[in-house]
């Protein structure tokens, strides 16, 4: 991944969220299925988790380049969740394309 692109990635996540009201758990759980079976965080799974990586150890802003109804802090704490529920469903499937 170039070297910002992880910003972009987290930005799809956060655009990702937009209606959801929780971020909790259940939303994490909701998000990881949707990621690694490839329904609207097409990427695939690898691709979010390593910008996941990068956001958690940037210290500036994740949620200053677009409209969110959530703040940093709330956001930050769902990407915790949204990693580990990532990494609960390791080995992650490959596709063929």
């Amino acid at each position: 991944m170039p070297r910002d692109d992880w910003k972009g990635v987290v930005n799809q996540i956060l655009y990702g969220l937009t209606f959801t009201r929780e971020l909790d758990d259940v939303a994490a759980s909701r998000m990881a299925d949707a990621m690694v079976e490839r329904r609207h965080f097409v990427a695939g799974p690898g691709v979010y988790a390593a910008a996941i990586v990068r956001a958690r150890r940037h210290r500036g802003p994740l949620t200053d380049e677009m409209p969110t109804p959530h703040g940093e802090e709330g956001f930050r704490a769902f990407l915790e969740l949204l990693a580990a529920e990532l990494d609960a469903r390791r080995p992650w499937r490959r596709t063929t394309s």
